[in-house]
């Protein structure tokens, strides 16, 4: 169960906002849904990565304390896609 909070939410979450930002950007000549694409072809299974490391590492920490940091590290990217979406 640690895993499957820990890697598996945060990275279907991160899914799920590339996806929205996607779906908003198609059509209207904003570059922003590819780069939303791009970064979220990289940085989500980096995401998956990192966390099953962290959790791997936290093994002796109880699930509640690991779980902020977990999704802490998700919502980087989601941050990012933002800041592009503003600038662009």
């Amino acid at each position: 169960m640690r895993y499957v909070i820990g890697i598996l939410l945060p990275v279907l979450a991160q899914a799920l906002f590339v996806m929205i930002v996607i779906a908003m950007n198609t059509g209207n000549g904003s570059w922003a849904g590819l780069a939303a694409l791009l970064l979220g072809m990289f940085a989500i299974p980096a995401t998956g990565l990192a966390n099953f490391i962290y959790l791997r590492s936290r093994r002796d920490r109880p699930i509640l304390s690991v779980i902020v940091p977990c999704f802490l590290i998700a919502f980087v990217m989601p941050f990012l896609i933002i800041i592009l979406l503003m600038v662009g």
